[in-house]
This record gives structure tokens, C-alpha cells and sequence, in this order.
């Protein structure tokens, strides 16, 4: 790895600026509001990716939980004429279906608590707009790329590719299919910075600044 690559982080996806992907984020409209309960716990983390879904979807609401001393409201959050559904897989969730959907009062506003299974459960528990919401639950895992983090049965994992699962219920493949395209981009360099990847295996290739080339092809 040259020395004179940028190390810096990219303030948004916060890789270093030389393996920055935001010029792959799609930047996707949806008809979905999504709103992001996160907790501050989990906010920082590098592993943590909020920050990948706020650069791939237009105009995603992120209420962080956990601040002292306001507490979050995500109910203020939710446009008017929308029914909230929670994505959490916990006891009680109905599976996501477009029958759900159409049983629906209102077109929904997908709703993701965010944090490690723990945070995530107290955060159902103990707001009440999360606990009284509609639960809703997706299929098992089914994208193939690399993962960054595992803290529960593979069912569990990452906000990023649960979000683009229920989308694609929500709204179609079209949608998914981008969002897993710049998720598993983004992964791959992440990995490769914690030296869990080879340069080699990065998916999707890079361009070297430095020598203005590609060095890995897509």
C-alpha cells in the first residue's frame, strides 16, 4: 500500500480518502420514508451502517437514542398519513409481505432500531412507539457478500441489509439490487482495512489516484 495515499477519513462514509465510496452511493429516492432509531452507543462504531444507508437513500431521518438528557421521540418523525411498521425480529413480528402492506391503513414508513441485538431489543422494549408499532420480520439472510460483524443467529444482520431487503418487499429488486451493489463495496474496503480482506479480493475494484489506473478490475 503506497505511503502517499490519502489516509484521511472521508467525513461520510469515513474510509480513507483513498478508499473512499461515496461516488458509488445510488442515492436512491424511495416512496418508503425510512426512519433510523439509533443508538448512540452503536453510532460511533466503524462497523455501524447508518452512515452508508444515509449516503445511499435520499432523505433518511436518523433520531439517535440515548442522548442525555432528551429522549429520543421517533413518533415526531413519522410523515403524516403513514402507518410506522418496525423491522425487528423479535417476538410477535409478522413477516413483511406486500399483503401486510396492503392490509395497511395508511402506505407505511419503515421504521429500523439500530444497535447491537441488545441495544436494539431495549429500544423495542422501552419506547413506547416502538413497542406499540407493528412489528414486521424479513425472510433469512440472503445476501452473499462479506459481513462485518455477527452477534446473533444468522437471521440477524446488518441495518444496511435489512433495509434493502424490506425495501425490495416494499418497492422491488430495483431498488435492492443497487443498494447491495454499493453495500458490499463498501464492506469489502472496510475489511480490507482491517486487514480481514486482500487487496485482491476487494469487490468491485478501485481507482488508484496516484497513479491514475485502475488497479483491480471490477
Amino acid at each position: 500500500m503506497a505511503v502517499d495515499r490519502d489516509p484521511t477519513p472521508c467525513p461520510a462514509c469515513r474510509l480513507p480518502g483513498w478508499l473512499c465510496v461515496c461516488a458509488y452511493a445510488p442515492r436512491i429516492k424511495t416512496r418508503t420514508p425510512l426512519l433510523l432509531v439509533v443508538h448512540i452507543y452503536d453510532l460511533g462504531r466503524t462497523s455501524n451502517t447508518v452512515r452508508l444507508l444515509n449516503l445511499a437513500i435520499r432523505d433518511t431521518t436518523i433520531v439517535c437514542h440515548g442522548v442525555f438528557p432528551a429522549p429520543a421521540d421517533p413518533a415526531s418523525h413519522v410523515p403524516a398519513g403513514t402507518t410506522p411498521i418496525v423491522l425487528f425480529p423479535g417476538h410477535g413480528a409478522k413477516p413483511l409481505t406486500s399483503e401486510l402492506v396492503a392490509s395497511l391503513p395508511s402506505p407505511p414508513t419503515l421504521v429500523v432500531p439500530d444497535g447491537n441485538w441488545r441495544q436494539a431489543s431495549r429500544m423495542v422494549k422501552r419506547l413506547p412507539f416502538l413497542s406499540g408499532a407493528v412489528k414486521v420480520a424479513l425472510p433469512n439472510r440472503a445476501f452473499a457478500g462479506s459481513a462485518l460483524r455477527r452477534n446473533g443467529p444468522e437471521h440477524h444482520m446488518s441495518t444496511f441489509e435489512a433495509v434493502s431487503q424490506a425495501l425490495g418487499v416494499l418497492e422491488g429488486v430495483a431498488v435492492t439490487e443497487p443498494l447491495l451493489d454499493f453495500y458490499r463495496r463498501a464492506t469489502d474496503r472496510m475489511l480490507l482495512v482491517s486487514g480481514r480482506l486482500k487487496l485482491g479480493d476487494v469487490y468491485g475494484g478501485f481507482y488508484d489516484r496516484d497513479f491514475e489506473s485502475p488497479i483491480l478490475k471490477s
